[in-house]
């Protein structure tokens, strides 16, 4: 049996995958179909809850399908979810795996990150996809095409050829200069130079004894896998910059049906076909596992739906096309504001945070009085009484994952945001504050990192940019949302963020750990930085910000990693 990758709905398709009878058989007893890209998973006797989620979030770092990681995997191995959960949850602490139980598991493969970004902007449900750091994108299909999708509104315009060489080349590009970049990266970061967290002590490769191997079961073939691992990541993260939002993907999706109703027809509504087509065959394929669950899609109030969110969506576009065709373009390069926060315009915002907070702690902790009493005497309270009152709410803080309570969420924030595209794939995750972005555009332009002028490739990548920007204009005439397909992550896009400060506790705090992407890091340590001078009282409680720079982020958890691993078990 062979899997057909089918673009858009009447596409002819390309095999993509192919599967034996008795793997048919196996599969046939846990999802949907064999022969389709999109699939739901059959939760039962044959395949828990457990083993859904750990499935689902091995995309993160395979290029595998969930059909071959199961027959790989879980169906030889009965265990391989609790066993995943135990190391990856308990051990390593990577909390959004827990996020992929519980729901109605589905695959989306061989889906471009564009579409990938239209499903993940839905805010109730879970969702991790191949990870542009840990994946090397150099895999090609099976009819010796890289993964890249062809939209069927650009193939059949003039722009069709062109827009497939440069696909082509920019992925040339991006595999080419991957060795170069890692050897740069281990030129400039040396192996012996580097030091290693072990237990309390950080040591050189060199320092590494034989108390400590057994100690804590580490040896220097792990740090130096740790630090080859490290440095594959880092190269990534700058060479991804020619990754056009084309690239085709996987993505597990786990929601509650009410969710997946909003999400397909949103899907349904969409100008793109690859969305509109993901949208039926997602509900096709729901259709036979929670069929009264996704009824209404179909019916006339499911069609009334889709055709109200695409007229509401075009007419509003024409009225802002109106009123702002003569705003030209803003200035490209990173860009941050912080358009709102709790108390501005006030004699001292930070106090009217502290005000703001302390009348929900006096409210929920007290008895028998109203919110209008316990907002008066927060306002009649001393400075210092409202620290120590405060203090008390937030606690002893041992570590990030010990938050605030909700009094926090009284005081909020809005961020203007303009960042490379890379950077929204990342933050966009945070889908519980309201964010949105523009489409994505080549307007707000791009720059060349200085390791490509240190490796001598900046010329070569200005120069594919160039060609990137100038089909996009010309796309864009006739297809504005066909030409983000176009876009390489190293452009700029724009987008808002609004959320409270319990919200902003978690962001900052994850978000700038060593291990994490070093251009989402330095936007959201200028963030707090922002919020510092308006909200002192607030940032200095965040007592896990990291505002260090780090050029191997992953060295730390890469050690942690591995001395979990080689831990006996009891």
């Amino acid at each position: 049996m062979t899997v057909v990758l089918k673009f858009y709905e009447k596409d002819k398709g390309a095999e993509v995958e192919e599967f034996s009878d008795a793997e048919r058989s196996e599969l046939d007893k846990v999802v949907t179909n064999t022969d389709s890209n999109v699939y739901a998973w059959r939760i039962g006797d044959n395949f828990n809850p457990e083993q859904s989620g750990a499935l689902l979030s091995r995309y993160s770092r395979t290029m595998l399908t969930g059909r071959r990681l199961y027959i790989n995997e879980f169906l030889p191995n009965k265990d391989r979810g609790k066993e995943f959960f135990a190391a990856w949850l308990k051990d390593y602490g990577d909390d959004s795996i827990q996020e992929m139980v519980g729901g109605i598991p589905v695959s989306c493969e061989y889906v471009s990150n564009l579409a990938v970004k239209d499903i993940e902007d839905s805010r109730i449900g879970s969702y991790i996809e191949k990870s542009s750091r840990y994946v090397f994108f150099d895999k090609k299909l099976p009819n010796g095409e890289f993964m890249f999708y062809k939209d069927p509104d650009i193939m059949g315009s003039a722009f069709g050829d062109r827009y497939v060489q440069l696909m082509r080349d920019l992925f040339e590009s991006y595999v080419r200069h991957t060795p170069t970049m890692i050897g740069y990266i281990k030129d400039n970061n040396k192996l012996e130079d580097q030091s290693f967290r072990i237990g309390e002590k950080a040591i050189k490769i060199s320092g590494l004894t034989k108390e400590m191997e057994e100690s804590h079961n580490i040896t220097e073939a792990d740090l130096s896998k740790a630090y080859e691992n490290s440095v594959k990541a880092s190269a990534l993260d700058f060479v991804r910059d020619y990754l056009p939002m084309s690239t085709l993907t996987h993505v597990g999706v786990s929601m509650n049906a009410r969710s997946y109703e909003n999400l397909i027809i949103k899907m349904m509504a969409s100008p793109l076909a690859e969305s509109r087509h993901i949208g039926k065959m997602m509900h096709k394929e729901l259709d036979k596992v929670i069929p009264s669950l996704v009824q209404r899609i179909s019916d006339r109030h499911g069609e009334d739906y889709v055709n109200f969110i695409a007229e509401k969506n075009k007419s509003t576009i024409d009225v802002v096309n109106d009123l702002t065709g003569d705003i030209k373009p803003d200035e490209s390069g990173e860009r941050i504001d912080l358009l709102y926060y709790t108390g501005k315009g006030l004699g001292d915002p930070n106090e009217e945070a502290e005000t703001a907070i302390a009348a929900a702690i006096l409210h929920r902790f007290g008895n028998a009085y109203s919110m209008a009493r316990a907002a008066k005497r927060s306002q009649e309270l001393s400075t210092a009484d409202r620290k120590r009152l405060i203090d008390a709410y937030v606690g002893n803080r041992t570590n990030r994952r010990h938050k605030p309570g909700r009094a926090f969420e009284n005081v909020e924030y809005m961020f203007g945001l303009q960042g490379r595209v890379g950077i929204y794939r990342d933050l966009q995750r945070h889908r519980v504050g309201t964010q949105e972005r523009q489409n994505f555009d080549v307007r707000f332009g791009f720059k060349a990192r200085d390791a490509f002028r240190d490796i001598g490739i900046a010329d070569e990548y200005e120069s594919k940019m160039s060609e990137a920007i100038t089909l996009y204009k010309d796309i864009h005439k006739s297809m504005p949302y066909q030409a983000q397909y176009v876009v390489p992550y190293g452009f700029y896009a724009s987008w808002y963020y609004r959320f409270n400060a319990r919200q902003l506790f978690h962001f900052c705090e994850l978000r700038s750990t060593p291990a994490g992407h070093p251009d989402y890091r330095r936007m959201v340590q200028n963030m707090y930085k922002h919020v510092e001078q308006v909200h002192p009282s607030i940032t200095s409680r965040m007592n896990y910000i990291n505002m260090d720079p780090k050029t191997i982020g992953r060295l730390d958890s890469e050690i942690r990693i591995a001395m979990k691993k080689n831990k006996p078990k009891a």
